[in-house]
């Protein structure tokens, strides 16, 4: 519990403690390599692996299910940003908003280049003000998606549709796909 115990600095995997890096940009590394559709499942977890523990546990699939409960806060791992399956935020197309904001909750500590917890960064990322645009901007998100944007917000949404629309990427694999039917098409 962290209001008894603090922070975590390790992970346990089959009864072994293993030191983790905390701070909040080796989790938003982790987080960009999961997002990154090169990579394979594999290298995904080798990256989560790599970067989280200073030292490498024997059993890695159990590294991989503890690493990712860290990286949730200590929750089930469901993912960031996806809880109605809606993607609301991308740290790699969001990070500028995303940095203005949290800094601003922990009163500049990121722009003062102070160690920051990754809990301490997603706990801060949650209590965004709503004013703030990028509450704004995942609020537009979430409406766009279920359909619901009022007259206003729609003539926001085309005003500013390159930045609320989230980046579809692609694999190589993917890409080819998609080059060879529109291929078809011509």
């Amino acid at each position: 519990m962290i209001l008894t115990d603090g922070l975590p600095t390790a992970i346990e995997v089959e009864g072994i403690e293993y030191d983790i890096n905390t701070d909040y940009q080796t989790g938003i590394k982790i987080i960009m390599a999961f997002e990154d559709n090169e990579l394979t499942q594999y290298e995904k977890c080798m990256v989560l692996v790599e970067l989280l523990y200073k030292e490498t546990p024997h059993n890695l699939n159990t590294a991989v299910k503890q690493g990712i409960r860290f990286l949730d806060c200590g929750g089930t791992g469901q993912g960031a940003g996806e809880s109605d399956g809606v993607r609301k935020y991308s740290f790699t197309q969001d990070d500028k908003y995303i940095y203005r904001a949290v800094d601003g909750v922990l009163h500049g500590r990121l722009s003062k280049g102070d160690f920051v917890h990754w809990w301490e960064f997603v706990l801060a990322f949650m209590e965004l003000p709503e004013e703030c645009f990028m509450s704004r901007l995942i609020y537009l998100r979430t409406q766009k998606a279920k359909g619901k944007l009022s007259k206003e917000e729609r003539e926001l949404y085309y005003k500013i549709r390159d930045t609320v629309d989230l980046k579809e990427e692609y694999s190589i694999e993917e890409q080819k796909q998609i080059s060879e039917f529109m291929e078809l098409l011509k």
